[in-house]
């Protein structure tokens, strides 16, 4: 096709010479007829004149006028002047075309195939506009029927509503007059004018109770009754904090009783007596403080069938010189025992142990006061452990001390042996001195905490 587009089109009209398909026969009348027909003498008098096309005004304009903007869509002048403007627009040159008094002639074929070739273009132009234009008046009129039915739908339904609307306001007003009547008679016994009041503020706390229920035991926290629900309302609070009890012990683990135990314990000793009891009450207690490696076999095989309840690394202070030494503490189902390394250094029975001792202080000093008729016994024991209230917990419990355990302010005595007494002098500072002083007393300086 680039081949053929390149080439000179040239026009070549067949004549047949006769019908019998004979050579050197000429038969006139057919000729003629055909010359006739094939419009040749046409085109020769065109060709003559120098033209190959040839309309008048009024055809060219119509046909072409879709090519300016001027003409189209419609030409309101003469038709001479319409195609003038029109071949101005197309750009025809001077020597291409002529202009008689009722036709156009154009002289070259390649100028007519120009302008039938941007007719083509054109015609696609207005076909798509032609469409564009069908289908927003489609569409217009489309929306327009559905905004109708819109229009309809919305007026009915705002009907609706407002219909709805009286009859809910109507309905509001009968129930706020019954209301302003019961609250006039809230007071009176029950009758037709306050009942409606009357169950209506019972069933608004009932819902604000349910709402607000306590999320556990600890919660105290419970919605104020109105005047005529006092007493149900103080039912109510019993039967939900039996039911919260009952739930909670329900779920509680042998484990976590314990701790409950041990913490109750430690609450009835320590709280609001001892300033570092606070910093103790959300760590758990754990079952011992060492693990069966730090404790030497040695020891255990002479505890033998003692079960071992607890373990914790102290200080213990000597009862002369107060020098600090580490020990380790088991408690057993028996006894206190303090070991050093891979030896029992002293082994205080539950029997024997007459009380424990403590500041009131941020300290973790503690003493063991022992039976003095007791021989094996050198004297009462100073101990230093950085969990103090864990380990005394322990000790109360295991021992049955617990109403045994003494907080003191200001000293503590202690028998050191053979009749012999030391003190303890506590004071507050702000930080943590152990060492004895000049008077040859124990003097521990503890920072305040000020927590109670």
């Amino acid at each position: 096709m680039e081949i053929l587009m390149s080439k000179e089109p040239s026009y070549i009209r067949c004549i047949k010479p006769n019908d019998a398909k004979q050579a050197g026969r000429f038969d006139e009348v057919l000729i003629r007829h055909q010359v006739k027909y094939l419009g040749l003498m046409e085109n020769l008098r065109v060709r003559r004149a120098g033209f190959a096309y040839r309309r008048k005004y009024e055809i060219f304009l119509q046909r072409y006028k879709s090519l300016c903007p001027e003409t189209w869509p419609t030409w309101d002048g003469r038709p001479y002047d319409g195609v003038a403007v029109l071949l101005k627009h197309l750009s025809y040159k001077p020597e291409e075309f002529k202009m008689g008094r009722t036709k156009i002639f154009i002289r070259f074929p390649k100028t007519l195939f120009a302008t039938e070739d941007a007719l083509e273009i054109r015609k696609q132009s207005l076909a798509t506009t032609i469409q564009a234009n069908w289908r927003g008046f489609h569409q217009r009129k489309k929306f327009q029927k559905m905004k109708n039915s819109a229009i309809a739908i919305q007026s009915w339904w705002r009907g609706t509503l407002g219909r709805r609307k009286a009859a809910k306001r109507k309905r509001a007003v009968g129930i706020i007059r019954r209301f302003i009547k019961g609250f006039i008679y809230r007071n009176y016994p029950r009758c037709p004018e306050n009942e409606y009041f009357l169950d209506y503020i019972r069933y608004s706390f009932l819902m604000t109770l349910k709402r607000n229920l306590p999320k556990n035991v600890l919660d105290k926290s419970w919605p104020t009754p109105p005047p005529s629900l006092q007493e149900a309302s103080q039912l109510l609070r019993e039967l939900c904090m039996q039911n919260m009890v009952w739930s909670y012990c329900k779920r509680i683990s042998p484990e976590w009783k314990l701790q409950l135990e041990q913490k109750v314990v430690a609450s009835e000793i320590f709280k609001d007596k001892k300033d570092n009891y606070p910093q103790s009450v959300p760590r758990l207690f754990l079952n011992t403080r060492l693990g069966s490696e730090d404790i030497n076999a040695k020891v255990l095989q002479v505890l033998g069938n003692e079960a071992l309840k607890y373990a914790v690394p102290v200080i213990k202070y000597d009862r002369k010189g107060y020098k600090a030494r580490a020990r380790q503490l088991l408690l057993t189902q028996n006894a206190v025992v303090l070991v050093e390394e891979s030896k029992i250094k002293q082994r205080i029975d539950y029997a024997n142990l007459t009380g424990i001792s403590l500041s009131s202080l941020s300290d973790n000093l503690f003493v063991l006061h022992v039976v003095q008729q007791d021989n094996k016994q050198k004297g009462d024991v100073v101990l230093q452990s950085d969990f103090v209230i864990e380990t005394l917990t322990k000790i109360a419990i295991c021992a049955n001390k617990v109403n045994n355990v003494n907080i003191n302010q200001g000293s503590i005595k202690f028998t050191v042996g053979q009749g012999k007494e030391g003190i303890i002098d506590f004071t507050s500072g702000s930080e943590l001195l152990i060492a004895k002083a000049k008077n040859g007393h124990l003097a521990v300086v503890a920072p305040r905490l000020n927590s109670r």
